[in-house]
């Protein structure tokens, strides 16, 4: 009797086992295919993803790693978070084991980076599932592993972007069909996500705010155990971190907010009109009559998700300083969302017209965000893939120079140079639009750039004085046609956003280096670092 129970009891179980085992592998064949796509997509080029990227997080990594890096005024200033390069530097070291080529360890970071960032595809795919099924999953899921905005911004060290991924993941884990959510370690989870979401990126805090109060409305036994998350994240994040590494808690919030919203720096730094956001994303979400319907078809199956990424939308097009990476938020988003109402309309045509249409028309939308996606990345947004590839080029160039000594960079400003960052070696940087009286924008206060090296800084010199200090530096980066007696050209780099300037060139001379300011020389091989 019991034996056949047991039987009985397996042979009911299996229905519910096999879709579930198939939805997994299905799941995981769209992770390893996204992962597959972005990972081609940044192993293959050489750019830079933001300038900020390689300044605000690579090189502040690095000179906590290796004790060299420069550092622009934000960090002098104390509006910058030391939590996403103490990573970056325990990763760098890491590298370092193994090799001393930079790309290691900016491959590695982009890698993890990459790897969060399928987040999107598993809300997409679970997302559907719940509603319309494995097909609707894998049609959702599908379109989100391959849109050219999620496989760009991918491997990308920004806060928005770190941020945008990690809010997605806690307002997907809110999302319970309309039932509330109990469970309590569920909830101090999906808190602690929404607290960390909001240190990394604190320009997202209305939206995600929004979003929550539209998933636990004013059900103080949930909130209770959200706002306990959010603190256990917040406090040693924000609060603590920063007054370890900055002086006081909260101040890479605060003061950022102080020195950007009220001293006016970031609009010093250029505006744009009140649609630019919008004019975006009608290019970036082309045929937008089409994919914009469907996103709004999608929103109603996700409607929290729909707010963050409306209210993301709205507070940043009220701020007049704009780039598209801070409506990251909004850009992850849309997939999902587009993805759902796909995964909705060929749901109905299936109850309508039968599985095989069905089967047809999933194949041919995919069919055609692929198409459309290589259409945006290849030729609409071409030239995204090649930013500052010179100077990255250029700094690797000089990386493998055995007899390098000192580097100058000359006609790069430093925000567009590669720094440490690519260079990873241990010698004085100098750089030749070194200029001191440079205030930032609407403001007084001058614009501090200091290269760091073993802990003091590395001497700058104007530019009518670089030349008379060539006996410091055995490699120069400048434009073609340009170099100081004495030096030849190894190599030459360009890129497409270079269009109306020279290539770039790494030239060198024979020879070592001489710092008279410490009084000793340093040999034509490179240095061991401390």
């Amino acid at each position: 009797m019991q034996l056949t129970e047991t039987v009985r009891s397996s042979i009911d179980a299996a229905p519910l086992r096999l879709p579930l085992r198939r939805a997994s592998v299905a799941l995981a064949g769209l992770l390893v295919l996204g992962l597959a796509v972005r990972v081609v997509a940044f192993w293959t080029q050489t750019y830079v993803l933001f300038n900020d990227e390689t300044f605000q997080y690579f090189e502040q990594g690095h000179r906590l790693a290796f004790g060299t890096g420069v550092v622009p005024w934000e960090f002098d200033d104390g509006i910058r978070s030391w939590l996403v390069p103490g990573l970056i530097a325990g990763l760098m070291r890491l590298s370092a084991t193994v090799s001393d080529d930079p790309l290691i360890y900016v491959r590695l970071v982009r890698l993890l980076c990459a790897a969060l960032s399928l987040v999107v595809v598993m809300v997409g795919f679970r997302g559907a599932e719940r509603r319309f099924g494995l097909a609707g999953g894998i049609v959702a899921g599908g379109f989100c592993a391959i849109w050219f905005d999620a496989v760009y911004f991918a491997p990308s060290v920004l806060t928005e972007v770190l941020a945008a991924h990690i809010a997605v993941l806690a307002i997907f884990m809110g999302d319970d069909g309309g039932t509330a959510i109990h469970n309590q370690r569920r909830l101090l989870l999906i808190g602690g996500l929404f607290g960390l979401a909001a240190c990394l990126r604190f320009q997202y805090g209305p939206a995600l705010l929004v979003a929550m109060v539209w998933q636990y409305r004013l059900s103080w036994r949930q909130w209770r155990w959200l706002l306990l998350g959010i603190l256990t994240v917040a406090l040693p994040v924000g609060g603590l971190l920063d007054s370890l590494t900055l002086g006081s808690p909260f101040q890479s919030i605060w003061l950022n907010f102080e020195r950007n919203s009220i001293d006016g720096i970031s609009t010093g730094m250029g505006v744009e009109q009140v649609g630019y956001y919008l004019g975006y994303l009608a290019v970036a979400l082309y045929p937008l009559p089409i994919l914009g319907t469907l996103l709004v078809l999608g929103a109603f199956r996700m409607p929290a998700l729909a707010i963050a990424a409306a209210v993301t939308l709205l507070v940043h097009s009220l701020v007049p300083h704009k780039e598209v990476r801070f409506i990251y938020l909004a850009i992850a988003i849309a997939p999902i969302l587009i993805g759902l109402g796909a995964a909705g309309v060929l749901h109905h045509l299936g109850s309508v017209l039968g599985r095989r249409p069905a089967i047809c028309g999933a194949i041919l939308f995919l069919s055609i965000g692929a198409a459309l996606s290589w259409q945006t990345g290849a030729v609409t947004f071409n030239a995204r893939w090649q930013l500052d590839r010179a100077s990255v080029q250029a700094s690797s160039a000089a990386h493998d120079e055995p007899g390098l000594c000192g580097l100058e960079i000359r006609d790069v400003w430093f925000w567009r140079s590669g720094g440490y960052t690519y260079l990873n070696r241990d010698v004085p940087i100098y750089f030749g639009f070194y200029d001191p009286g440079l205030k930032l924008p609407k403001s007084n206060r001058t614009e501090i750039v200091r290269v760091m090296r073993d802990g003091s800084p590395v001497p700058q010199f104007t530019i009518d004085r670089v030349g008379a200090e060539t006996s410091r530096f055995s490699h120069m980066i400048a434009d073609r046609g340009f170099q100081e007696p004495g030096y030849a050209e190894v190599a030459c780099f360009d890129d497409i956003n270079r269009a109306d300037e020279p290539e770039l060139c790494l030239y060198r001379r024979p020879g070592g280096c001489e710092e008279r300011d410490q009084g000793n020389q340093i040999g034509g091989t490179a240095q061991e670092r401390p």
